[in-house]
């Protein structure tokens, strides 16, 4: 088969890898932030489906987020694959501290700074025990970071994409106008 791996992977390597790319995160995220910017539609909707992906993400509603951020991004006229993208923001790393910052905002606007449930009885069974006092703080507290984050992706996400296609635009025509010179010198 054509481009395959001479030696194959094994399964520990696969989630090594995941855990710790070999790649640098630099790298990574330039290829992410390329990939976002070929992505085929207009600035705006690329930038609304992404910020719709990364507001859905502060939600406590795990398994959800593809789904809620393709109906956000689909009523906002915003690109359904950018939204799914944009629901990368939280993972594995990053959810612990999108729970706590969710749960500790909620808590402090329901409860009047730290009258909520305290930290240090927060385990597994007292979560199923009592889902609707965290639940509800984590609830509210996603809603209003979800609302602080859509603007601060969307604005720098939409110039980086506009920047980005006025540069590739402009590139093309240089290219463009230096053949049309190349073929001119010929025929002279």
């Amino acid at each position: 088969m054509l481009f395959r791996r001479s030696i194959p992977t094994t399964r520990a390597d696969r989630i090594l890898r995941f855990l710790w790319p070999t790649m640098s995160l630099r790298r990574i995220g330039s290829y992410y932030k390329r990939r976002v910017a070929r992505l085929p539609g207009t600035p705006h909707s690329i930038a609304a489906g992404f910020a719709s992906g990364a507001a859905v993400s502060f939600t406590p509603f795990m398994g959800f987020h593809f789904v809620l951020g393709a109906l956000l991004a689909y009523f906002i006229r915003g690109n359904m694959v950018a939204s799914a993208l944009g629901t990368l923001v939280g993972n594995p790393w990053t959810f612990p501290f999108i729970w706590i910052a969710t749960y500790e905002l909620g808590s402090n606007v329901l409860y009047n700074a730290g009258k909520g449930v305290p930290q240090e009885t927060l385990s597994f069974s007292y979560l199923i025990d009592n889902i609707g006092d965290v639940l509800i703080p984590m609830i509210l507290g996603g809603a209003i970071l979800s609302v602080i984050i859509f603007p601060l992706v969307y604005f720098p996400l939409r110039l980086m994409i506009q920047r980005f296609r006025d540069s590739r635009f402009a590139k093309r025509q240089r290219r463009a106008k230096l053949q049309r010179q190349q073929a001119a010198e010929k025929q002279a």
